[in-house]
């Protein structure tokens, strides 16, 4: 259940994994960012413009869970219970996966698996993913 990527989507992706990562699974989505357009809030804060037609791009490894936006800015969360926030999924399948919120112009705006393919698919294998990372902790009764 992998999503096919470019060749310049894979270096994206590639660039923010660890020596040795490999991902149980990639996609992508929207930005949730408003100013992922590169639009006047982009220039003001000195973010650069997403190259036309560029997604965000998410990958769940057996640790962790990483978004990079059109941008290349990263966002991580590691794999813990409680991490999932809400699931949302559109009549098509698609969805987003929550795992937190942020404030953006004064709304609150999710941050997480945005516009995603097959979100219950993946909300599956995200479950699963946290499962393991959690009867692998030292710390698991």
């Amino acid at each position: 259940m992998i999503q096919n990527l470019t060749p310049a989507e894979q270096e994206r992706l590639a660039a923010v994994l660890r020596p040795g990562e490999s991902p149980l699974w990639v996609g992508k989505g929207s930005s949730a960012h408003p100013a992922a357009s590169g639009g006047l809030l982009a220039r003001l804060f000195r973010r650069k413009a997403a190259p036309a037609g560029a997604v965000a791009l998410y990958a769940i490894t057996p640790k962790r869970v990483l978004a990079v936006s059109p941008q290349g800015e990263v966002q991580e969360w590691f794999l813990m219970l409680g991490l999932v926030q809400a699931v949302n999924e559109a009549p098509g399948g698609s969805g987003d996966i929550v795992f937190d919120y942020q404030e953006v112009n004064g709304r609150k705006e999710p941050r997480g698996l945005i516009g995603i393919p097959a979100v219950a698919e993946v909300r599956n294998l995200l479950n699963s993913a946290i499962d393991a990372a959690y009867n692998a902790s030292p710390w698991s009764v």
